[in-house]
């Protein structure tokens, strides 16, 4: 595994240009369905909504509850803290207004991440759809007729893939950052290394869509990540900017969605649609 992860490290190292590359695509795919393919709104209204709604969820129990868990850690601290006065009473009650923002800040991000994941999951048939109608933009091909049946599949397929990459992410991060509040030192790693594995994450989950249709296996799939890493953290890492972004993130999906299909097809060599047309 130590050995996987050098060889992984080492073909990022050796491919900036992947990852630059990578980056643009975040912000290449809203240019391509905000401006110049603006009838694909069809596809994304839903998911805006349903983004808007979530994330204005999360600020409004950002603002409520951030005193509530400050409250609860400084609970930990001796109650003679609270009662000092002076300069020692001053320098506590800044400690503690520390303390309240950063619970503040601790609930959004754990806010933006639910969003992430819900959000992923619920819009999952809207993106898939999305993702459809730009491959057939980029490679000319002609849409499939209309099936009840295919679209129930479809809804049913990509809701079932969403929800094992999000139990997957959570497995790996989950436990990582549990343990930093019980081992000093480990919040720094766990942040980078949280970092990293979400960019990667994202990468790969708004680049799975395409891949999805063709029906490729989990090896397939793991192996084209392993192939295109550097490009594929990129890419991760800018979506995960225009998640931080204000406003800009009601946006995101997307631009996310586009972009990975845009990336996904340019990495494998401009993939033909007959051949994802074939695979229905």
């Amino acid at each position: 595994m130590a050995k996987g992860i050098m060889q992984s490290a080492g073909a990022v190292a050796k491919s900036p240009i992947g990852f630059a590359r990578g980056l643009s695509y975040a912000f290449r795919g809203g240019r391509f369905v905000y401006f110049e393919h603006r009838g694909l709104a069809r596809y994304w209204v839903f998911p805006i909504l349903i983004t808007a709604l979530a994330l204005a969820s999360v600020f409004y129990g950002a603002g409520s509850l951030y005193d509530d868990l400050g409250d609860a850690i400084w609970s930990f601290f001796p109650d003679s803290w609270s009662e000092a006065t002076g300069v020692a009473g001053a320098l506590l009650k800044g400690l503690r207004w520390i303390i309240e923002i950063l619970s503040g800040i601790l609930i959004t991000l754990l806010g933006l991440v639910l969003v992430l994941i819900l959000s992923s999951v619920v819009a999952a048939p809207f993106n898939d759809a999305l993702s459809e109608a730009v491959e057939r933009i980029l490679t000319g091909g002609a849409a499939p007729p209309f099936s009840l049946t295919r679209m129930v599949a479809d809804i049913v397929r990509t809701i079932r893939l969403e929800l094992g990459k999000v139990l997957l992410y959570a497995a790996i991060v989950g436990p990582m950052f549990l343990a930093s509040f019980f081992i000093p030192g480990l919040g720094q790693i766990v942040s980078l290394i949280g970092f990293a594995l979400t960019a990667i994450f994202l990468g790969v989950d708004y680049v799975d869509w395409p891949a999805a249709r063709r029906d490729w296996s989990v090896g397939d799939r793991i192996g084209f990540a392993r192939r295109q890493l550097a490009a594929v953290a990129g890419f991760g890492t800018g979506v995960w900017l225009l998640l931080f972004i204000p406003l800009v993130n009601l946006f995101f999906m997307p631009a996310a969605v586009a972009g990975g299909t845009m990336l996904f097809v340019d990495m494998a060599g401009g993939v033909r649609a007959k051949d994802h047309l074939g695979s229905r």
